[in-house]
């Protein structure tokens, strides 16, 4: 190991996540790094599931970049 830190496994800046008025998530930034483990937690209709399909690829934001292994998934 060079001591440099690692690089997250999952990069998400600026994300904003809307469906018409409705903002779900507005300018997200997370880092996930090798070996983290995350819960994601809240109530019906706060964005977990929103967020878990924009990470997946399966939902474009409507602002804002995902990276996974360092491949943008958008």
């Amino acid at each position: 190991m060079d001591g440099s830190p690692p690089e997250p496994i999952i990069k998400i800046r600026g994300l904003r996540n809307q469906f018409g008025t409705q903002v779900v998530h507005d300018n997200l930034d997370l880092d996930i790094y090798p070996g983290e483990i995350l819960g994601v937690v809240g109530g019906s209709g706060t964005g977990k599931s929103v967020l878990l399909r924009t990470i997946a690829g399966l939902n474009r934001p409507r602002a804002g970049s995902v990276e996974v292994l360092g491949h943008d998934v958008l």
